[in-house]
């Protein structure tokens, strides 16, 4: 997409652009999903007026917080070269956001928050998953994914939806907002969810990532339109390739495939974050719009923003309640989790991938999560947890349950029936 520079001044210590403009018109259909993947961004206006603080660059290695920075009103997505972070819910998006926009001084959109607003230059995202939209139309052009092992990935799932009670309206999870990164979920729901959830969400984690390294395999049927596989429809598997590729992905963005793989675990390491932060840079460096800390001062500014920004994360759930050790999975499970990560492992170091740079980083990072749930599981091995008694009632109650938290039951016959698409599912539903 052509871009035009029409100004450029600097501002608070960064350079800064002022564009031309583009007229262009913008369609959304915002449906009743869970707003879920706002609460990585941080709070909302109503919440603060000033966005989180981050780095400058001041020369020889060294840095000093100012306010990241918005785009002003005139400015498009077609006058920047945009990045989309995506990852798989509760995979470190938080930490994410942070130090992107302390590495750019650019303020991160979110997908969900502020929907009448432009989503431009840098937009994080959990889509395809059913908890991410795609809100940021054709303004985008380059994909970064983040990863985080699916063993702590799930738990914290689980607690930001504990969080926001289980919203699944926008105005609701709005009020829970102050709640986030302050307490970690019920360990009833927990069981729950994870029993009721597990076998659907490991299969999303890993379908994910191949929807970006595949540029948009679309594992869901059509007219599934939040794209979660309940009844009547369902996922794709081996017998249905070759998937179709996502809309957005062929004609929205330049390419889904990431520019680079960015693994919470590291970017998190106080010896190997600035590393990991570097692969952020390196994308958006040289980029339309884009201003970037240069590599000597990463270092830097990836302390300082652990150090000195004042939002929650994750570490402060264990201030209030159990820590996060205490959200286990079965033996059973754990088995399935180290099943996929193998799965994931192979597949991604052999044949067309073999020699792939972001297929290498990721055969790398699963070798860490491989090893890690190997420990856990010999653990449990030498001292097996007790079982449960039969309850022949068990996967009813998971249903019901399920059900009450408004997250079941999505596309029922009497909901669709109602929706522009009936004429095209009600095949579907015949035999019910």
């Amino acid at each position: 997409m052509a871009r035009t520079l029409t100004a450029f001044a600097p501002q608070n210590g960064r350079c800064f652009g002022i564009f031309g403009k583009r007229k262009e018109i913008i369609s959304l259909v915002v449906c009743a999903l869970t707003a879920f993947a706002m609460v990585s961004l941080g709070p909302p206006s109503f919440m603060t007026t000033r966005y989180r603080r981050t780095s400058i660059y001041m020369g020889d290695g060294d840095c000093e917080w100012t306010d990241a920075l918005a785009f002003p009103a005139e400015v498009t997505g077609q006058d920047i070269y945009g990045t989309l972070l995506a990852s798989y819910p509760a995979s470190g998006m938080r930490v994410t956001w942070q130090q992107t926009e302390g590495v750019s001084g650019l303020k991160v959109y979110d997908d969900f928050f502020q929907l009448a607003s432009p989503k431009i230059g840098l937009v994080k995202t959990q889509y395809p998953h059913y908890e991410g939209i795609w809100s940021y139309g054709n303004g985008l052009d380059q994909v970064i994914l983040v990863i985080r092992n699916p063993r702590w990935a799930m738990p914290s799932y689980l607690t930001l939806l504990s969080e926001l009670e289980f919203a699944h309206t926008w105005q609701i999870a709005y009020g829970h907002l102050p709640e986030v990164f302050t307490k970690r979920a019920d360990m009833d729901d927990w069981i729950k969810w994870r029993d009721y959830r597990f076998a659907d969400e490991i299969r999303l984690w890993g379908l994910h990532i191949d929807f970006y390294m595949e540029n948009g395999a679309q594992y869901w049927m059509p007219y599934d339109f939040e794209r979660n596989g309940q009844w009547p429809f369902r996922f794709y598997n081996a017998s249905d390739e070759p998937w179709p590729q996502d809309y957005h992905c062929a004609h929205d963005v330049e390419s889904c495939y990431p520019r680079a793989i960015v693994s919470y675990e590291r970017l998190k390491d106080p010896i190997v974050g600035p590393t990991e932060l570097k692969k952020i840079a390196a994308v958006l460096r040289n980029k339309t719009a884009m201003t970037v800390m240069p590599d000597d001062g990463i270092n830097c500014v990836w302390h300082d923003t652990w150090i000195k920004n004042p939002y929650p994360n994750n570490d402060d759930r264990d201030k209030n309640g159990l820590p996060r050790t205490a959200y286990n999975f079965t033996l059973a499970q754990m088995y399935v989790i180290e099943e996929k990560l193998v799965e994931y492992k192979n597949k991604y170091s052999t044949g067309r991938w073999e020699f792939n740079t972001e297929a290498i980083d990721l055969v790398q990072n699963f070798e860490i999560y491989i090893g890690d749930v190997r420990a856990e599981i010999d653990q449990m091995e030498e001292n097996p947890p007790p079982t449960g008694a039969p309850n022949a009632n068990y996967t009813q109650e998971l249903v019901q349950w399920y059900n009450s938290k408004g997250k079941g039951n999505r596309y029922s016959k009497g909901t669709v029936q109602n929706m522009g698409i009936w004429d095209l599912v009600k095949h579907l539903y015949d035999d019910h």
